[in-house]
């Protein structure tokens, strides 16, 4: 109570109460500051500005004493492969791949690579002779497309072969000596199992087909590959896990209808489609494709033999991996 009445004095006396918190000029000053603190960042900032700026856009070097960048490059230092690149960066990117991809063929003299309208000209020179039209020539030329078609997958512009003798090759042209390249090329890695019977490798139109016979394939009824299938399917994905156009796998079957008993399949058309499809995941288990797979299950559709022999319904159990070059 005491405390009251002494307030209560207090007031009375005509005191006037202490106002709460910071006063006005505090408030002013504050704001000051804070612009000088603004002002003094301003000024920084834009000498950090000029100093970058004068960094990026000066000379390194001094012009009097003979220091400086070289404005002209003597023609004498200039690439010998170069032949004028084109500004567009995927144009130089994949010339350079090219380049590196027929280093060898480009030291002997055999191949020469050029930039023109945004497009990398591959010139192949023809032989002097005509008449030396040789296996080893042939084989010489069919690596340089497969050389080509594999540095084509890589880089982001087209890539055109042409001979010397006569001046850049049609599209037409180009597409078969590509494409005849790959058919020999998978010819050749398959040479040993079409030797043995195992393998036909043949050309229809713009269509590679690998026939892959039914022996030791799989078991009767079944699509689970068999260890020997298995390893000839490692030859076969080796050969064309490289070659361009549109891949699908095909089962085929013979025309007697499947038992019902102890078997998952319904009709030949599901077992021929389970056959299929166990190959191409085997094959992308250990293989990559540009294109992908297809997976195709004809039943027995498309017969090459007899199905009235034994010989005949033997030869149409098979799988077929087919090669679309038109794609």
């Amino acid at each position: 109570m005491s405390s009251e009445l002494d307030m209560g004095t207090t007031r009375d006396k005509g005191c006037e109460r202490c106002p709460t918190g910071a006063g006005m000029w505090m408030a002013t000053f504050s704001d000051m500051a804070i612009l000088l603190m603004a002002m003094f960042v301003l000024l920084i900032a834009l000498a950090e500005t000029a100093k970058i700026r004068d960094t990026m856009f000066s000379v390194p070097g001094d012009e009097q004493s003979g220091y400086g960048t070289q404005d002209e490059i003597d023609s004498d230092l200039a690439p010998s492969g170069y032949q004028g690149a084109s500004s567009n960066s995927d144009t130089n990117e994949g010339y350079d791949v090219v380049v590196k991809a027929l280093a060898k063929e480009i030291d002997e003299g055999t191949v020469d690579v050029e930039i023109e309208d945004e497009r990398i000209i591959v010139n192949v020179s023809s032989s002097d002779n005509p008449s030396s039209t040789t296996a080893k020539v042939q084989q010489e030329q069919l690596e340089i497309y497969m050389k080509v078609a594999q540095a084509q997958r890589e880089v982001k512009v087209g890539v055109k072969i042409a001979q010397d003798s006569e001046g850049t090759t049609s599209d037409a042209e180009e597409w078969e000596a590509m494409f005849s390249a790959q058919y020999r090329r998978v010819r050749q890695k398959l040479e040993t199992a079409i030797e043995k019977g195992r393998v036909e490798v043949i050309r229809e139109g713009d269509k590679i087909i690998v026939r892959l016979a039914s022996q030791g394939s799989f078991k009767s009824g079944s699509a689970i590959l068999q260890d020997e299938f298995g390893l000839l399917l490692d030859d076969v994905g080796s050969a064309i896990s490289e070659v361009e156009g549109l891949i699908t796998i095909e089962g085929h079957t013979d025309n007697i209808p499947i038992s019902s008993f102890g078997t998952r399949f319904r009709s030949n058309w599901d077992l021929s489609a389970g056959r299929s499809g166990a190959v191409a995941d085997y094959l992308l288990t250990k293989y990559s494709f540009k294109t992908g797979l297809m997976v195709s299950g004809l039943a027995d559709t498309k017969p090459i033999a007899s199905n009235n022999t034994d010989a005949g319904r033997a030869t149409n159990r098979r799988i077929e991996i087919v090669i679309d070059g038109s794609f």
